[in-house]
């Protein structure tokens, strides 16, 4: 087997990489990865199992092994949760079949986790090793995943797709969805995905050199229910600098923000974004946020359930060396980012920005920051919100974790689900042997007042299919089934009569309006 060799450069000293994963990367001549891992790190000791408590989540439940596969390398995790609440993960794998594979596994509300599946199957691509996966949900249920498909051309990929239909229960074939093949990297890159509120992905990539063979682009495409549209070119391909780890989460009023880091003439780097209507399909001119020591992968969109739009970023300061978390909003009105006073230091050691980062924040305005710090070996949650600014880290995990990042999403009903991969499996011999890993904040205040302003009751529970709904205020109603099929949508307030012929089971009622989210189960027998 013919082994081709690229080292990539760590994050030393503010050195910039576009990897999201620093080391010595080996692919054999079928895509193939390889990684070998870096030295271990002195364990650190654990904390209470309650963390802060504006958000009040309880982060006693051990963590679950998502991959399961302790003897092969198992990466690049990415989190949807669903409207019911349901946690939908992808990762790549190194697959029983030979084959590096995009697996899927969900965890219904109050089930265990369904057995792993490989969604890119069928045809050419399932016959080839893929990688960098991203996951969306839709409000239907339905589920969206993107990833590269090794092209066997330039040592590239194209971008591949596969849908989850949920009214069918059905997982299609994988279908290439890229203009063009074997342009997209093959050994860093950075996918995004979300859906619009009519169920429709749209769907983004970095890393990709058509344009002169030499530069790293970003591109994106959308579905319009029938097909998907030419690729789009987001960043400039004209001026002969990369970009790349693009950023896409919906703002509402049926547009949606791109955020992305491009090079500049003079060295440095900046973050930019553009904005998407997803009427016209166009996009803004783009706009410069800040050239504050931004690297790739060093920081993220989030969306509060009260319509803030925030970025937050990770950099590196020196006398003492340390961590710098900034926040950074976004006035919808003036289309225009802002440096937020609110700020948070964390020791770091002299050579690089060690650590990797997600954010999610809940129905209301609370957010949540999850950071692996590799070097301490710890996964570390830390509580956000504009009024309060950041609380006090709290470790809820103390394993071993992997420079991949960590992807965070809060459930409607106020839980924070949390994966990541980690090298407690790794024998040190060689090759990696990572783990994807799972563990939730379990929202200890889930229905009281203290999360919820509105009072809705629900009765009888269980029922027989009619059952009655008190709400305090004006809200729209959903109900979907546990696969998370869409039954029904009105608006109520007041007492409403639900009369309609269910099929014994479990259901999800959802609650919304502009202040909050609520989900209640019910049971019909």
């Amino acid at each position: 087997m013919k082994k081709e060799l690229l080292l990539l450069t760590a994050l030393i000293s503010g050195s910039l990489s576009f990897s999201q994963t620093t080391g010595t990367y080996e692919t054999d001549t079928n895509g193939k990865l390889f990684f070998q891992s870096f030295n271990e790190a002195p364990p650190h000791q654990s904390g209470n199992p309650l963390g802060p408590m504006d958000l009040s989540l309880d982060w006693s439940n051990p963590d679950f092994n998502i991959s399961n596969n302790p003897t092969e390398d198992s990466w690049d995790v990415r989190l949807a949760v669903g409207n019911t609440g349901n946690a939908y993960v992808v990762y790549n794998d190194n697959h029983s079949n030979g084959l590096q594979k995009i697996m899927f596994r969900k965890k219904v509300v109050g089930q265990e986790w369904t057995d792993a599946i490989f969604v890119d199957k069928g045809g050419e691509i399932g016959g080839r090793n893929n990688h960098f996966p991203a996951i969306a949900a839709s409000p239907n249920g339905d589920l969206h995943v993107i990833y590269n498909v090794w092209a066997m051309e330039n040592v590239r990929n194209y971008i591949g797709y596969s849908h989850y239909d949920a009214a069918n229960d059905i997982w299609s074939d994988g279908l290439k969805i890229s203009d063009l093949g074997g342009t997209v990297n093959h050994f860093n890159s950075r996918h995004d995905i979300y859906s619009t509120a009519d169920n429709l992905p749209v769907v983004i990539w970095g890393f990709d050199f058509r344009e002169n063979q030499v530069n790293e682009e970003i591109y994106m495409k959308y579905f319009d229910g029938n097909d998907w549209s030419a690729d789009i070119a987001v960043s400039d391909v004209t001026d002969g600098f990369d970009a790349g780890f693009p950023n896409i989460k919906s703002i509402g009023s049926n547009k949606a923000l791109i955020l992305y880091s491009e090079n500049t003439g003079s060295g440095a780097m900046e973050l930019r974004y553009k904005i998407y209507d997803e009427v016209t399909h166009q996009l803004s001119p783009s706009k410069t946020i800040t050239t504050e020591n931004i690297f790739y992968n060093n920081y993220v969109l989030a969306t509060t359930g009260t319509g803030e739009v925030m970025i937050l970023t990770i950099n590196k300061k020196t006398g003492p060396d340390r961590d710098v978390l900034n926040i950074y909003d976004y006035d919808i009105a003036g289309d225009a980012f802002t440096l937020s006073d609110n700020t948070f230091e964390v020791v770091a050691n002299a050579g690089g920005l060690l650590k990797r980062i997600d954010m999610d924040c809940n129905s209301g305005s609370d957010c949540a920051v999850i950071f692996n710090d590799f070097l301490a070996q710890t996964n570390s949650f830390l509580e956000y919100s504009t009024a309060g600014g950041f609380g006090t880290p709290f470790v809820i995990n103390e394993e071993n974790p992997g420079f991949d990042a960590p992807s965070a999403r809060f459930d409607p009903n106020g839980n924070l689900h949390v994966v990541w991969t980690d090298y407690r499996f790794d024998d040190g011999q060689g090759f990696d042997e990572r783990e994807v890993f799972y563990e939730m904040g379990e929202n200890v205040n889930m229905g009281t007042n203290e999360f919820f302003s509105s009072a809705i009751a629900v009765f009888p529970n269980p029922s027989k299919g009619n059952f009655t709904i008190e709400t305090s205020g004006s809200h729209k109603l959903q109900i979907y089934d546990a696969s998370g099929r869409l039954i029904d949508s009105k608006m109520i307030s007041g007492t409403t009569h639900i009369n309609k012929t269910l099929s014994p089971g479990t259901y999800f009622l959802h609650f919304k309006n502009e202040k909050e989210t609520q989900v209640k189960k019910i049971i019909v027998k």
